[in-house]
């Protein structure tokens, strides 16, 4: 992927090309980023330490940086090609020797690698001008600091509330909330949601309101995976001076954990917030910025979002979830609509509300779209809904072997819960099921009241109800196996009949695809998962297997393409010769030697007698356009039987062009 250099503060530029850098200042004549804290009117509680300081900037760079350097623009949303970004920061510090370490840089690279999905990569300089240490002092407000217990994060969600009410409510600690107003939309309903727990708190907490400006053009991407960095950089820097060495987010353990509960939701397009990897990796940065052990943990890690709505009733406080906000579409907000309702954390947040029995304090005229009975007109909000129910359909019946089959991100969570990882995967499983129940409950429930209409089909046809009860879901049950017959696996892409192939995708519906060569290149990737094909050698192959393959005769006059693949795949074969001359390796030379042969009979078989071979320069390029085109159409087709497919399928898991290879992030074992 191309390298993004972003240049911050009195960093220089080092050759010419770094001209096209993107440069960030919080300082100067021209700051286009500004991190204030607090009002500085206020009686002040002390000074950050330098290397506190330093992590402070290079937090906010990275977030302005995040928002400055887009995605793909409209294919965000399909996790397109340009998802992943490489971003290259050069950032003067003052602690130079600190962050110049490798346990630093492995440690901080690998952290907002896995959290963000993009790859960094940092050089850091001694800082010239040092800034006036009072740009980032805290306020004390009217509270007696020395006297605070904990620092946690509040940004206004339902977990965050939650969290918020558990500490200053119902633990009656001294607490002290950090808080971010990215947004002049939720500014106002965070205010009083501060107002409130000040009221409701049995000490009143200390609150450190943070705001990000940055200047417009700088504001392109909106997904801002890097948020909890600089959330998570703040929260320190302020338990720091109070002399803590502890922070808390709160966040439930299903949204945490990432195992994506729709096939919208995959990888990062899910947030990977309080992900137990990343608070791991959190722990470990502060913990060398500190020199001694800092600690970042998720009191609700084996919460569901319906048990963290049940604790704030419970603590009396549902009158404060009206003005809570979850929505990631908050350029979508309305005073009448602050919730979109089709996001995955407005379907989350709504299936908890009505769970946990406090529709009354969310009226579903707060969500543009109602979760249940309103017609939902775009076809991936359809998807992402159908997906949802019907995922907490298929772990409500799983097993503990099946449920971590299906979700291989388990593997990965299990090493940083902190437990013997079979306690662990039986606590994971546990708060799954509960998780699959509720959303269950609300579904019945709803069916229940609507029976006349669902029956009469009075509800609108896309609304999410008569989509569960439809036959024409979308997103359906799997296929039980007939008496005697071997069920569908469920990852599977396999020869159904002489003329299709049988595929079904993370235990959805299996459908039937007709031959194509597209199909027939697919089948080769998904079967040699890691391994880079280049586009000539796939068609090469493919051309070579007719029968098995289904393409029928590979000769000239009926496939010219399989003809210029081979003509291409010999020319590519005399340069690995030439190689294995070169590094006198015998018997590499001997298979390229029987390999050549092989292709040289078939072009001379598909060329006809007489026929000679001739060096032609198009070859490859013809090549590469046809497997790359007869693939994109392979693509279309499963995107109408299987969205979810069609999104993992999606660049990076597979790559296209000259070279092609299916590498999925996490393992997906495919019955070919």
């Amino acid at each position: 992927m191309p390298k993004r250099l972003i240049v911050c503060g009195d960093a220089l530029p080092r050759r010419s090309v770094d001209a096209k850098a993107l440069r960030l200042s919080l300082t100067g004549k021209k700051p286009n980023v500004t991190l204030r804290i607090d009002d500085l009117t206020r009686a002040m509680i002390g000074n950050a330490q330098p290397s506190f300081l330093d992590l402070l900037e290079i937090a906010a760079y990275v977030y302005s940086a995040d928002q400055a350097c887009t995605r793909g623009g409209a294919g965000v949303d399909n996790l397109g090609a340009d998802w992943r970004r490489h971003l290259s920061f050069r950032i003067p510090v003052r602690t130079l020797d600190l962050w110049r370490s490798d346990k630093v840089q492995s440690t901080l690279t690998t952290t907002l690698g896995f959290l963000s999905g993009d790859v960094y990569s940092f050089d850091f300089t001694e800082m010239k001008e040092v800034p006036p240490s009072q740009q980032y002092l805290f306020t004390r407000e009217a509270v007696a600091h020395d006297k605070i217990e904990e620092v946690a994060l509040f940004s206004g969600g339902l977990d965050s509330l939650s969290g918020a009410i558990r500490e200053a409510v119902v633990d009656k600690r001294h607490v002290a909330f950090v808080t971010h107003e990215p947004s002049k939309k939720l500014a106002v309903r965070q205010r009083w949601l501060r107002k409130e727990l000040t009221a409701r708190a049995a000490h009143t907490p200390l609150f450190v309101p943070v705001t990000i400006n940055k200047q417009k053009m700088l504001g392109r991407e909106y997904t801002q995976r890097s948020r909890s960095f600089l959330f998570m950089a703040l929260g320190a820097t302020v338990a720091q001076m109070l002399g803590l060495s502890r922070l808390r987010f709160y966040e439930n353990g299903v949204v945490s954990m990432n195992f994506p509960l729709s096939g919208q939701v995959v990888g990062t397009k899910a947030t990977r917030t309080t992900h137990p990897q990343v608070l791991q990796g959190f722990a470990q940065i502060l913990s060398l910025v500190a020199n001694k052990r800092f600690d970042v943990d998720n009191p609700f890690l084996w919460l569901t979002k319906t048990e963290v709505v049940e604790a704030i009733a419970k603590a009396g406080c549902s009158d404060m979830i009206r003005s809570s906000t979850s929505c990631t579409h908050t350029w979508e907000m309305t005073n009448a609509h602050p919730h979109c309702g089709s996001c995955s954390q407005c379907i989350d947040r709504r299936f908890a509300i009505l769970a946990a029995g406090t529709a009354d304090f969310d009226p579903e005229s707060q969500y543009k779209t109602e979760l249940l009975t309103q017609a939902r007109d775009d076809a991936e909000h359809r998807t992402m809904a159908c997906a949802y129910v019907e995922t907490a359909s298929q772990v409500a019946r799983m097993q503990p072997i099946d449920f971590f089959a299906r979700f291989g991100e388990a593997g990965r969570v299990l090493r940083h819960l902190g437990e013997r990882p079979d306690a662990a995967a039986v606590k994971v499983f546990d708060l799954y099921k509960r998780h699959a129940r509720q959303v269950n409950t609300v579904i019945d429930r709803a069916i229940a009241a609507h029976a006349g209409a669902l029956r009469e089909r009075t509800l609108p046809s896309t609304c999410l109800l008569r989509l569960v009860c439809d036959s024409s879901l979308s997103v359906t049950p799997p296929e039980e196996a007939a008496p005697g017959q071997t069920a569908v696996p469920d990852n599977t892409f396999r020869k159904k009949a002489t003329d299709a192939w049988q595929v079904r995708f993370a235990g959805g519906r299996d459908f039937i695809l007709l031959r194509s060569k597209g199909a027939a290149y697919l089948h080769i990737l998904l079967t040699h998962p890691e391994c880079s094909f280049s586009a000539v050698k796939l068609a090469s192959l493919v051309a070579q297997q007719p029968e098995s393959y289904m393409l029928g005769n590979a000769g000239d006059g009926s496939d010219r393409t399989a003809l210029s693949a081979y003509k291409a795949h010999y020319e590519e074969l005399e340069e690995d010769l030439n190689e294995a001359r070169a590094n006198n390796d015998e018997a590499e030379q001997a298979r390229i030697e029987r390999e050549r042969n092989e292709l040289l009979a078939l072009i001379r078989r598909d060329q006809g007698l007489g026929g000679r071979l001739r060096k032609d320069v198009d070859n490859s390029e013809r090549v590469r356009k046809a497997v790359g085109n007869a693939i994109t159409r392979v693509l279309a087709d499963i995107q109408k039987e299987d969205p979810s497919l069609a999104l993992h399928l999606k660049p990076p898991t597979l790559t296209r062009g000259r070279t092609l290879c299916y590498s999925p992030k996490t393992p997906v074992s495919w019955e070919t």
